[in-house]
């Protein structure tokens, strides 16, 4: 049980430390990929033992979404120095 305390304890800290609007915008991206797929899956048909690792893609969708904010967007962008970082003049 300590345990299972410790690491919900780790988990809020890191999501207190996560920019904002980047996590928001990320999480809409995600729930609209979720959304056209609860209208094309038929949900009584999904196996209960799938469920965590569907969260588990999700969480991996959304954190590399996330994580895209502060990379650029492309390779281009991310390679322009002063473009990804908003610092560049356009």
């Amino acid at each position: 049980m300590k345990k299972i305390y410790s690491m919900c304890r780790w988990g809020f800290a890191w999501g207190r430390g996560l920019h904002r609007e980047a996590a928001l915008d990320s999480l809409r991206n995600v729930l609209a990929v979720i959304g056209a797929g609860t209208v094309l899956a038929d949900f009584s048909t999904i196996k209960a033992w799938l469920i965590l690792p569907m969260l588990g893609v999700a969480f991996l969708i959304w954190f590399l979404d996330y994580e895209r904010h502060f990379r650029g967007t492309a390779v281009e962008e991310a390679k322009m120095p002063g473009v990804a970082s908003g610092t560049g003049s356009v």
